[in-house]
């Protein structure tokens, strides 16, 4: 369209006051690419362009900020309520046989140094199958969700030690990360190697530590 210079001169102004383009436009009632057009060589607005992206990048960088702590509260709160939640759980399972052997199992075998996993570990198949079936009846974990990783010595043999640990588990070959090979010139092998039990959940993790700080404070009273 052809240049209105009365409206280019208010144009102009508007930018000197750091007016966005998309404002000065609906002030001049043109559109957003006209006013980009008319300002697109002007030494002040490309300056302004600078101070508004800096100010953009400012005020995102707290609006960030405000959302990570909101998030951080929110989950603050969450695990509160995973925590209180789990203390009602542990009055009723305390009794089941099974649910005092996970907890039992992890004490001794699992990993408490993550908080986001948990991690069972052992040779014997036996114990990550209680353990499962202890995560799947108390934690609601779905088999979909359980990962596993072998830990084997150069001397075994990774594809029947993976369908031995597949077949017990009931898990498929794609739930098995990468197996772990240790250097060793050990002549026997150690069993079926070492199973890693994993499951990822800061939640399920806050829920399972607390069982077992009330299981150990119930048997030491």
């Amino acid at each position: 369209m052809v240049r209105n210079e009365e409206n280019y001169d208010q144009a102009v102004r508007l930018r000197e006051r750091g007016f966005t383009l998309q404002e000065i436009a609906k002030v001049c009632d043109v559109s957003k690419s006209t006013i980009s057009k008319w300002l697109k060589n002007n030494a002040i607005s490309a300056n302004v362009t600078k101070q508004n992206k800096r100010r953009a990048g400012q005020e995102n960088a707290k609006r960030l900020r405000l959302i990570n702590k909101t998030r951080g509260t929110q989950r603050t709160a969450h695990y509160l309520d995973l925590e209180r939640s789990a203390a009602t759980e542990f009055k009723h399972y305390k009794q089941d046989p099974l649910f005092v052997a996970g907890l039992m199992l992890y004490v001794g075998h699992g990993d408490v140094s993550e908080e986001s996993t948990i991690r069972l570990s052992g040779t014997h198949i036996e114990t990550h199958v209680i353990f499962l079936q202890f995560a799947q009846e108390y934690l609601g974990v779905e088999n979909a969700k359980i990962r596993v990783q072998l830990v084997l010595y150069p001397t075994h043999t990774e594809s029947a030690c993976m369908k031995r640990w597949s077949k017990a588990l009931k898990l498929p070959y794609t739930q098995f990360h990468r197996t772990q090979i240790i250097a060793s010139t050990q002549a026997k092998p150690l069993h079926s190697g070492v199973g890693n039990t994993i499951i990822g959940s800061t939640g399920l993790k806050r829920k399972l530590v607390t069982w077992i700080d009330l299981l150990q404070k119930d048997l030491v009273k």
